[in-house]
């Protein structure tokens, strides 16, 4: 039987392509979010064409009518930002964000804690964020009002950045002293210390717009999305079950081959290989050889369609124990602009991963001191730590190591790579792992959702398969996996982003792209980044495929 492709793999690949733009992305996005001017003319804009449809996310638990004739961006990347808009004509953003702490929280506003000590109050320590932000600052208006069953505090500031002068609107609604929504509406304003009696029109529009948003606010019942995830976590245990080293070693394929292709174009290549042992060098010539799941890839893509010349290769290893109690993997990746005009250098980005389910002895104050043996013996239990610990390097800079708390349905890398060949096609089910996501540099929630089988079209062809949905977050863009009744992969379609990896073999890779390399990848060490990229570095001639 033939099995099935990567699946992490393909869904990295697809964030990937969108690597060679998140420069420029950020940049415009950063344009977008600089105010100038609000309903430019429009003062007299009735107040119900000032908000558009409701947007609504079940994941964050809110639902709004945002701005009218705004642009919607997604930013997955920033950490517990829901959404933001921004309208380039009228020239104004608006975002949304959650804010969560832990046990016990703060307060909305400031206040005496159980043990009669002043406590700041999340109200207080925002303003404090926002003036160490923008400096000089005048303070409108600080207080705490009601929506509707929630408390709300109210900020608002005129500032000036260079000759601009901006209005700043923000609502912080308490779901609880947990978890904060935070919306915010920039815009244009009047000079800083203006006297009231002169009112400024654009001003007064904003306001109305921010108040009619902050009447539309809802906070949503997430009782039903619990239940539905933890009846995937279910699942999700009950295949982790039945996932032995029997089982994994079944599916693995020496060779894959894979062409990606956007908007019916090819881009690039993937060459992965898959092993059922890891082999280290433990010095003195002495090789150790470790049971579990290696995968190798490869890969080549030409991801910029505005800079066709851009070249990215990486090379990844991926490695995880057949019970999963430890995983590792690393990865390297080789970003090549091909512009001699404006002499842009080589760069790399290189990330080292691991993670560790241990066994510990911890204390536990609510077991007796003591035992028959010894009666000074601390009162502890035995309980399971699992922590991921990641490093990401690049070229001219390094970020602060990551280390997180890992849940019990955490997906090792490996694992992850192999998963549409480990579900039972015949049985459409949902399943819920957590899985780290590099270009986020967070562990998130990853849905797989198996369909019925339907007839679809894969390029260009119909055929008989089982769809296998795979997105990160609840609303997140979904990849899906075309897996024949049989078992044998297909390929993998995003419709959002106008993607598709489809299987091939080297041959066709070869014809296709002429200095196309299909060689296994190299061995990535911390300290041999330098001369990855430098001996692994393509050929200049290769701009595409024949």
């Amino acid at each position: 039987m033939k099995l099935s492709a990567s699946c992490v793999a393909v869904v990295l690949m697809m964030a990937l392509l969108a690597t060679a733009s998140l420069v420029r992305a950020e940049e415009k996005a950063d344009a977008e979010a600089e105010p100038a001017t609000i309903l430019k003319g429009r003062p007299d804009v009735p107040s119900g064409e000032l908000l558009g449809p409701v947007y609504e996310s079940q994941s964050a638990g809110i639902a709004f009518r945002p701005p009218a004739d705004a642009k919607q961006i997604k930013r997955g990347g920033v950490p517990d930002e829901v959404v933001q808009y921004v309208n380039e004509d009228e020239d104004f953003i608006f975002k949304v964000s959650r804010l969560t702490f832990k046990d016990p929280g703060l307060p909305l506003t400031s206040a005496k804690d159980q043990f009669g000590r002043a406590q700041q109050g999340i109200l207080e320590h925002t303003l404090e964020q926002l003036k160490r932000t923008v400096g000089d600052a005048e303070v409108l208006r600080q207080d705490v009002t009601n929506i509707g069953d929630w408390d709300v505090g109210m900020l608002v500031m005129r500032f000036a950045i260079g000759t601009k002068d901006h209005l700043m609107q923000q609502a912080i609604v308490r779901g609880n002293n947990q978890l904060y929504y935070v919306l915010e509406l920039i815009s244009p304003g009047a000079k800083p210390r203006t006297p009231l009696d002169q009112e400024n029109p654009k001003e007064r529009a904003a306001v109305d717009m921010f108040t009619k948003i902050l009447e539309s606010v809802r906070l949503l019942d997430q009782g039903k999305l619990k239940e539905e995830q933890d009846q995937r976590l279910f699942r999700t245990r009950a295949l982790y079950a039945n996932l032995t080293e029997t089982r994994l070693k079944k599916v693995l394929l020496p060779e894959q081959w894979r062409r990606i292709i956007r908007n019916g174009k090819d881009i690039g290549y993937m060459y992965i290989v898959e092993e059922k042992e890891k082999q280290s060098d433990t010095g003195g010539g002495v090789v150790q050889v470790i049971p579990g799941v290696l995968i190798g890839i490869r890969s080549r893509t030409y991801p910029d369609q505005e800079e066709p010349a851009l070249q990215v290769d990486a090379e990844s290893w991926m490695f995880s124990s057949f019970d999963r109690k430890h995983e590792d993997w690393s990865s390297v990746a080789i970003i090549d602009p091909h512009d001699p005009k404006e002499k842009k250098e080589k760069t790399h980005v290189s990330e080292f991963g691991s993670s560790d389910r241990q066994i510990s002895r911890v204390l536990d104050e609510n077991l007796q001191v003591g035992e028959k043996d010894d009666p000074k013996q601390p009162p502890v239990r035995q309980a399971e730590a699992y922590s991921l610990s990641v490093q990401h390097m690049g070229k001219s800079a390094s970020r602060q190591p990551l280390t997180r708390e890992l849940p019990p349905f955490y997906l090792p890398q490996a694992i992850g790579h192999l998963l549409p060949r480990l579900f039972p096609l015949r049985e459409p089910k949902g399943y819920l792992f957590a899985t780290y996501v590099g270009d986020r540099r967070e562990v998130m929630l990853r849905y797989i959702d198996v369909k019925p089988e339907r007839e679809a079209t894969i390029d260009g062809k119909k055929v008989r398969a089982v769809p296998v949905e795979d997105r990160l977050g609840l609303e997140g863009s979904v990849t899906t996996h075309y897996m024949d009744p049989e078992g044998e992969y297909l390929g993998s379609i995003n419709e959002e982003t106008k993607v598709s990896i489809l299987p091939t073999d080297a041959a066709t890779l070869q014809q296709l792209w002429k200095e196309a390399d299909l060689t296994r990848p190299g061995k990535i060490e911390q300290s041999a980044v330098e001369e990855v990229k430098e001996q692994k570095a393509p050929a200049k001639k290769s701009r595409g495929p024949k």
